[in-house]
């Protein structure tokens, strides 16, 4: 190639290409074509518009644990003279709200049991994450160690693998969690899992949420299903409503059964005022049931309330299991 004469412009000009052309030929020599400018990438595709479908996309993620871990603490367990104004409160809000009595200086009859609030200290526990499943409950029953549950097999509205298990009596969570590796909680352990050191209203937070939790109503139609159900829930549903730590449906879904005996004194009081270290109820004839369930309005999904299980199956009652440090075994696992 003849470059021209040196010192001229057309010398220069010339100089010039020819590097052009050689950086070009080398780039492609090197990458096999020359490399597009960056804007080419996507000239002549659609507009992005901020949204993909997923379809054909999978995500893998790790289970999660079966067991959440309560560091244990000190707090108020029950309710205050406060606390029952806002629950009649609630209570007052449903359709047959004129059914909430309260009482000048005594509010709250149909809540009384969860009075006084008295301090008590809990030792550090583990909690299941869910309520029991069908199918982790069918485990124990296929090995032997676990009764049938009372619904017809094959309801759909109470046999299916993910919905908590009900139609169980105490002594039959009690079975399970024994073969699973654990126990029933203790009240003061399930009421800590759900208020925390805090002392929340509810297990995500002070203020009643008719979305976060499967609920009923007070009301001649008790399923509400304004919350996405009208009957049960998978027990991993509603996460939205699980506590700090990551417990679910501690208010909703099934009412839970707990270790304690249900006793309340002449006035309707459940508690001692006396502060309490890891304390069992030992008195009484039935066994208490803590959360609500997919039938109860909103003032039953408080952290505080409490009931009496005065029927051994029911198919709005279920469990789950605690565990102490130190326990082995984890035959239940979902």
């Amino acid at each position: 190639m003849t470059l021209g004469r040196p010192g001229t412009a057309r010398t220069a000009r010339t100089i010039a290409a020819a590097i052009a052309v050689a950086a070009a030929t080398s780039s492609r020599d090197a990458h096999g074509a020359t490399p597009l400018r960056a804007d080419a990438f996507w000239t002549g595709l659609d507009v992005r518009d901020g949204s993909g479908a997923a379809r054909g996309v999978v995500a893998l993620r790790a289970p999660a644990e079966r067991w959440v871990r309560i560091p244990g603490g000190t707090f108020l367990m029950g309710s205050s003279a406060t606390d029952m104004i806002r629950a009649v409160t609630l209570c007052r809000r449903e359709m047959y709200g004129a059914l909430c009595r309260g009482d000048v200086g005594m509010p709250g009859i149909r809540f009384r049991a969860e009075l006084p609030a008295h301090q008590v200290a809990v030792s550090p526990f583990e909690i299941e994450r869910t309520e029991v499943t069908v199918e982790a409950y069918e485990r124990c029953v296929s090995a032997g160690a676990c009764v049938e549950p009372g619904f017809v097999r094959g309801d759909p509205r109470f046999d299916r693998p993910r919905l908590p298990v009900t139609e169980v009596r105490w002594d039959d969570a009690v079975a399970y969690c024994t073969w699973s590796g654990g126990r029933l909680p203790t009240e003061a352990e399930w009421e800590f899992a759900a208020r925390g050191p805090s002392g929340r209203d509810f297990p995500w937070g002070n203020v009643y949420n008719g979305h976060v939790a499967n609920h009923g109503a007070l009301a001649s139609d008790e399923t509400d299903a304004s919350d996405g159900y009208a009957g049960l829930a998978p027990a991993d549903a509603f996460a939205d409503g699980a506590t700090p730590e990551g417990v679910l449906n501690l208010a909703g879904n099934v009412a839970e059964w707990v270790e304690d005996l249900y006793d309340t004194d002449e006035n309707g009081f459940g508690y001692s005022p006396m502060p309490q270290t890891n304390p069992r109820g030992t008195r009484g004839v039935f066994h208490v049931i803590r959360g609500g369930s997919f039938t109860d309005g909103a003032a039953w999904q408080r952290s505080a309330w409490r009931g009496e299980g005065v029927v051994a199956r029911s198919s709005s009652v279920g469990f789950r299991c605690a565990r102490s440090p130190g326990d082995r075994g984890d035959r239940g696992s979902r």
